[in-house]
């Protein structure tokens, strides 16, 4: 009796570790990403995904393979991460020449942050169906597995209209016209709104992330 009462007690400190430390996160990141000194901005851009990747790499403590219907998932990611590299790699080219808006910025105005969106959407997909139909654990649960995602989600849906509110400043006209044309985080959605631009970036893709979960479910 008395070891059941002591195991009771083990699982509730560690469940207010993690609620501790996913607060903490909650807490940290929107501090981080409200100083967005010239210099320093290009490295806190990468602050949100990173944290995220640091947290599911040790979330996992047992890790088993993915059944083969998965197999596709990898095609999409690898797909994710060759955007997010042309991405970089363009912009980097361009935009001495003034407002990107040509290349993978014709698509959506915010390229890099879409590619870091549908790679750890994904990734989120994976950990929770391990952490729900397989012996894998880890210091997250499933809730705190999503909430970790839409913690980063949310992050940069804040840094894109941070940007945005910056690049209007300098390019004006030419701004207002691109952002008419293409979408903010995810294509073809695009609103007159800061707020429902923003929005639109954290509801669609956690709406994708559920129906992702919901089919992933269906083959366990």
């Amino acid at each position: 009796m008395r070891d059941e009462m002591k195991s009771v007690e083990l699982d509730s400190i560690l469940d207010r570790i993690k609620l501790k430390n996913t607060t903490r996160i909650g807490y940290v990141l929107p501090l981080i990403i409200s100083i967005p000194p010239k210099t320093a901005w290009g490295g806190l851009m990468t602050v949100p995904f990173f944290v995220y990747l640091v947290m599911m790499m040790f979330n996992l403590t047992e890790n088993p393979p993915l059944p083969n219907y998965f197999a596709w998932t990898t095609i999409v990611q690898i797909a994710a991460i060759l955007f997010l590299i042309w991405s970089v790699v363009y912009l980097r080219k361009e935009k001495t020449e003034g407002l990107v808006t040509s290349g993978p910025y014709r698509f959506v105005r915010h390229p890099q942050y879409l590619s870091v969106i549908i790679l750890s959407t994904f990734m989120t997909t994976h950990s929770v169906w391990l952490l729900q139909y397989t012996n894998g654990r880890g210091w997250l649960n499933i809730d705190g597995t999503r909430i970790l995602w839409l913690l980063m989600l949310t992050a940069y849906a804040v840094i894109a209209v941070i940007e945005e509110m910056h690049l209007q400043k300098n390019f004006d006209s030419q701004w207002g016209e691109y952002r008419n044309r293409v979408g903010f985080l995810i294509p073809f959605f695009k609103y007159k709104s800061y707020s429902v631009e923003m929005l639109s970036g954290i509801i669609i893709p956690y709406a994708i992330l559920e129906i992702l979960l919901s089919l992933t479910a269906l083959t366990a």
